[in-house]
C-alpha cells in the first residue's frame, strides 16, 4: 500500500531534523569551548610556573649580591663621621683577597670601619680566621678598623682559648683594634670631630660593668657610638636611656635570612619568627622597647639603632631575597 506524506508530516520531520542539527552544532561548540578553556587553563598555569620559578631564581641570586646601604643619623654633638659597618661574615670569602668587599668599602670613603661580631665561624675557626685576617689587612689601608666579638668569637674563646688568642694577635698585627668592654676616643682630621667608640662584647646579658660603661659613654663630649653585636641587648638594657648616645651599631640578625615581600624578615636568632628588628635604621624613643618601636605622641627621640643585615647566611640556611649588606652610617648634624 502506498502512503502519501501530507504537508504537515513533512513540516514535523523538517523540525526534528533541524533540532537534531542544532543539538549536534551545540555539542560541537561546547566541546570546542571546553577544549579552549583547558588550553587557556594550561597556558595560565604554565605562565604562573614560569613566573614563580623565575622569582625563586631571582630571590636566590639576590641573596648572593653585596649591597651597600646608607643610613643617616642626626646627632647634636659637633662634627660628623662616616662609619662603615661589617658584620656576620662567618669566614666567607668574596673574591681574591676579599676584593668584592674591599672595593665597595673603599668607594664609600669611610672615616672609620667597624666589625660588629661573628666575623669568624665557630665550626671552622682556623679557616674563617684566615679569611678575616686577609680582609683586615686590606681594610686597614683604607681607614682605622675597630671590632667587637659576637657569639661565634666567644664560642671559639670558650672552646679553644689558644686559637682565640691567636685570632686577636693576628687582627692586632693587621692593624685592627679590639674593643672588649671599653671605650676609645678618636679625634678625626675633619675640623677636630671627636668620636667616642664603645665596644661591648658581653654575650647577651649585661651586668653592672656594662651599665657603668654605658653611663660613662653617655656623659662624654663628642659623637658617642656603641658597638654591640646584639640589638636585643641594646633594647633590653636601655642603652639609650637618659640621652647622650647618638647611635648603636649592631648585627646578629642576618637580615631575617629570608625577606618576605611586604612582610619583612622571616627569622632571626633570639628574636625568632618574624623579628621586629631584622635590618635597617630604628629610631629609639623614650617609649621604645624590644617589643615596640615607640614614637607615640609625647615620646622623645633618644638616638638611632642601626641593625646591619650581615654578610652570610646561618647554619646552612641561605639568604633568600635578602642581599648581603655593607652599612654606611653618616652621623652628625
Amino acid at each position: 500500500m502506498v502512503r502519501y506524506l501530507t504537508l504537515p508530516d513533512i513540516h514535523v520531520e523538517s523540525i526534528v531534523l533541524h533540532k537534531m542539527s542544532d543539538y549536534k552544532d551545540s555539542k560541537k561548540k561546547s566541546r570546542n569551548t571546553d577544549t579552549s578553556r583547558m588550553k587557556s587553563g594550561r597556558w595560565y598555569l604554565l605562565c604562573f610556573l614560569v613566573l614563580f620559578l623565575g622569582y625563586v631564581a631571582f630571590a636566590f641570586l639576590r641573596g648572593q649580591y653585596i649591597e651597600v646601604r646608607s643610613y643617616s643619623v642626626s646627632c647634636s654633638a659637633p662634627g660628623k663621621v662616616r662609619i662603615v659597618c661589617l658584620t656576620d661574615l662567618h669566614g666567607q670569602i668574596y673574591g681574591k683577597d676579599q676584593g668584592r668587599i674591599v672595593k665597595k668599602v673603599q668607594a664609600a670613603e669611610p672615616d672609620l670601619i667597624v666589625y660588629l661580631g661573628d666575623m669568624v665561624e665557630r665550626t671552622k675557626p682556623s679557616k674563617s680566621m684566615d679569611a678575616l685576617v686577609v680582609l683586615t689587612e686590606n681594610l686597614t689601608k683604607i681607614a682605622p678598623v675597630y671590632y667587637v666579638d659576637g657569639n661565634h668569637e666567644l664560642d671559639v674563646r670558650d672552646d679553644d682559648p689558644e686559637l682565640y688568642e691567636k685570632l686577636n694577635k693576628a687582627l692586632d698585627g693587621s692593624g685592627a683594634v679590639r674593643l672588649d668592654n671599653e671605650t676609645v676616643r678618636i679625634e678625626l682630621d675633619n675640623e677636630g670631630t671627636i668620636v667616642n667608640l664603645c665596644g661591648i662584647s658581653t654575650h647577651y646579658y649585661w651586668e653592672e660593668e656594662e651599665n657603668q660603661l654605658m653611663e660613662e659613654l653617655r656623659n662624654r663630649g663628642g659623637i658617642n657610638v656603641l658597638l654591640c653585636h646584639y640589638p636585643e641587648s641594646v633594647l633590653w638594657y636601655k642603652a639609650f636611656e637618659g640621652g647622650g648616645l647618638c647611635a648603636a651599631l649592631c648585627g646578629h640578625t642576618h637580615g631575617g635570612l629570608v625577606q618576605v615581600p611586604f612582610r619583612g624578615g622571616l627569622y632571626a636568632p633570639e628574636w625568632g619568627w618574624w623579628p621586629k628588628y631584622d635590618a635597617g635604621a630604628y629610631p629609639v624613643y623614650t617609649d621604645t622597647s624590644w617589643r615596640n618601636y615607640g614614637g607615640k605622641t609625647g615620646a622623645a627621640y633618644l638616638g638611632t639603632m642601626i641593625v646591619s643585615g650581615g654578610l652570610a647566611g646561618e647554619h646552612g640556611v641561605p639568604r633568600i631575597n635578602n642581599p648581603m649588606e655593607i652599612s654606611v652610617v653618616d652621623i652628625g648634624k
